[in-house]
């Protein structure tokens, strides 16, 4: 209790220490929320980083599982990034490293860009994100001889983000193997029917 004449300013003091704490406290917290975006930040331009210089002789993908992972990793960049012109460029000629012979004849380099320039819009402006995909046991991946050519198929289930949660899709891919590589020949979206 203040003396006579004196003011009691225990109350002005408790006000000032909570908020001095306040400000400290979300300080602290901003400053673990910036360097959280900053690290998650590094982690995309790493995985940009990786796939732009991606050796495609020395470390190509050895099965038709792998080469659909690799496939997706890129499309991931694809459907969930801002990225730049040349980036999108450099990542689009790495990708078609993964396919036939026969597809890239079908498809030249520039009528490619385009078409996946057009599918990212198409993919933003419906807000989907792409999340993840889910590759099949090595089991489930067919294997088969069709005119003398070994070829394989398996099914992909690739998860996007939606406002009201997730969705799935199924892409199917039939691969050949020219030169002892594993090439997507034929993918698109699957016949299946997700259940869930």
């Amino acid at each position: 209790m203040a003396a006579k004449g004196e003011k009691d300013f225990s109350g002005l003091k408790a006000i000032i220490v909570t908020l001095l704490f306040l400000v400290v406290f979300f300080v602290i917290i901003g400053r673990l929320n910036g360097e959280r975006k900053e690290e998650r930040s590094k982690e995309l331009k790493t995985e940009i980083e990786q796939l732009m210089s991606y050796d495609m002789y020395g470390n190509y993908p050895r099965t038709p599982r792998d080469v659909a992972k690799l496939h997706n990793r890129y499309f991931e960049l694809f459907y969930g990034n801002a990225l730049s012109e040349e980036e999108l460029t450099t990542l689009n000629q790495k990708v078609r490293w993964l396919y036939s012979s026969e597809l890239l004849m079908y498809n030249s380099e520039d009528t490619n860009l385009q078409m996946l320039k057009d599918n990212i819009a198409a993919v933003n402006e419906a807000g989907y994100e792409y999340r993840s995909c889910e590759l099949p046991e090595a089991s489930q991946v067919v294997y088969y001889t069709q005119d003398g050519v070994e070829m394989a198929t398996l099914e992909v289930k690739i998860v996007f983000g939606v406002e009201k949660g997730m969705e799935y899709m199924y892409m199917k891919y039939v691969m050949v193997k020219e030169n002892d590589q594993w090439k997507i020949h034929v993918w698109g979206r699957s016949e299946t029917m997700d259940a869930e």
